[in-house]
């Protein structure tokens, strides 16, 4: 704010130092002017200079910081992962840090040694990671750039929700802002590179908005690690192949046809429906966005798939029980079946991605789901045959395996194929039977005990098979 010379000129020396400091927002020294000015007056020195000496340096820095330097606000969101990275990374500490709780990307609890015996106790705190970020002014030197970080929390009010974040700030010297963009390329890069062998979940919350969220980063999971025909696998990552392939956009528009592809996943409960789509986004190295209808509006999923990536997989498990109605009857609360074709098919639907839908009861959904271009391909996974039988008994040993069974393990499983009815018991069901802890390192036991569990009696850790 401009002070007029007339208004210094009219005042004491003591009340202009009084007006300068005042206007700089340093108000809290103005007491100190009074006396200090008793001890100077002998001396012929004016306040004002007194002040203006030392506070000029400030005002210049001020100038220079406010006029010469471009800052980049970073807004909540996955960018702000490359923040946490850079923190973390150089260490940086200030006067004022916040302290939160972070999943560990590793998630392994550790066990505690204090225990003596057999079972030791494990620790809740060792899937999380404690972090510490600085709330303060933090300059630091990176690729030949100054630059100047500030962090600070914000409350954020949506209706009645109220949510605090975050927020981040670099600044340079200069008007482009080109640096701080390099420096932030560079520290996603490093979050990207950290979770290339992962897969990452995300999952939509409220809090202030209704917005994905990372959840969690999965291991990636092997194809061989779920029992399926092999044809079926065959067929099926290749159609998703040639989808994702660059240039298969250009194809598709060129036929006037959306560039999305839907794929149902259907079949008994324990056949490897929710395995195989984590396989698929190991495969292809997609990120899972989870979506359950029963928790969203009209509204929300249509929000929630504008702000979906180019290069993803949204899953919508058990379509079944999500109660899509043609006519529903309280359009504010649920998914209506209008509302979920207009999301995922419709006018502003994203492209790009691969929608995947699972359920058990194909035949209960509605014809308009399951329209082609909408489901485009359909994967009917059964009980286990005889040769799924076969792999899940030798995935099942494979890595535990005795050096005195290696040679007899083929001829074993064909022994456990051949005893198992085919198409009668799910894989998860044959998986939890090899799991148990007499089976799990004894394959001798588990052909053994086949008869007992097929007659349907109550094995430990079984209970007893429906037939």
């Amino acid at each position: 704010m401009a002070l007029p010379l007339e208004r210094f000129q009219m005042t004491s020396p003591v009340e202009a130092a009084s007006i300068f400091l005042n206007s700089l927002g340093l108000g809290l020294f103005v007491p100190v002017l009074r006396p200090l000015h008793r001890y100077l007056k002998p001396l012929g020195i004016n306040p004002l200079v007194l002040v203006a000496v030392p506070v000029t340096p400030w005002i210049m820095w001020k100038a220079v910081t406010r006029y010469l330097m471009v800052t980049v606000e970073v807004s909540p969101g996955e960018l702000s992962l490359a923040v946490q990275h850079l923190l973390t990374a150089r260490r940086f500490t200030g006067d004022t840090m916040i302290a939160t709780l972070e999943r560990s990307s590793e998630n392994k609890p550790q066990l505690s040694h204090e225990n003596p015996g057999k079972h030791r106790t494990v620790s809740w705190w060792s899937t999380w990671k404690l972090a510490f970020y600085p709330l303060s002014t933090v300059w630091f030197w990176a690729d030949g750039t100054i630059f100047k970080y500030q962090g600070r929390k914000a409350t954020e009010y949506y209706n009645d929700a109220r949510a605090e974040r975050m927020m981040y700030s670099f600044s340079c010297f200069g008007h482009s802002p080109e640096p701080i963009k390099q420096l932030l390329r560079t520290e996603m890069d490093g979050v990207l590179q950290s979770e290339s062998d992962k897969v990452a979940l995300w999952h939509p919350t409220s809090q202030p908005t209704t917005q994905w969220q990372k959840k969690a980063l999965l291991a990636f999971r092997d194809s061989e690690t779920v029992v399926i025909d092999p044809q079926i696998r065959e067929n099926l990552f290749g159609d998703i192949e040639a989808f994702l392939q660059p240039g298969s956009d250009k194809d598709y528009h060129a036929r006037g046809i959306p560039h999305r592809r839907g794929y149902l996943i259907y079949g008994p409960p324990g056949t490897g429906k929710t395995s195989l789509v984590r396989v698929i986004a190991s495969e292809f190295g997609l990120p899972i966005y989870f979506l359950s209808l029963k928790t969203l509006t009209d509204e929300s999923l249509f929000s929630l798939t504008l702000s979906l990536p180019h290069r993803c997989l949204l899953l919508i498990e058990d379509i079944d029980t999500a109660g899509l109605d043609r006519t529903p009857s309280d359009p504010k609360q649920g998914v209506t079946l209008g509302g979920y074709l207009n999301a995922t098919d419709g006018f502003a639907a994203p492209e790009g991605k691969l929608l995947v839908i699972t359920t058990n009861n194909p035949e209960s959904l509605d014809s308009a789901i399951l329209r082609p271009g909408r489901v485009d391909y359909q994967v009917r996974l059964t009980n286990a045959s005889n040769a799924q039988a076969k792999q899940l008994f030798q995935n099942n040993y494979r890595t535990s395996m005795r050096e005195d069974i290696k040679e007899d393990i083929e001829s074993m499983a064909q022994t456990f194929a051949d005893m198992v009815p085919e198409l009668k018991f799910s894989p998860a069901k044959i998986q939890q039977y090899l799991r148990t802890t007499k089976h799990r390192d004894n394959p001798e036991t588990a052909l053994e005990n086949i008869p007992a569990w097929l007659a349907g009696d109550d094995l430990p850790g079984l209970g007893v098979v429906q037939h």
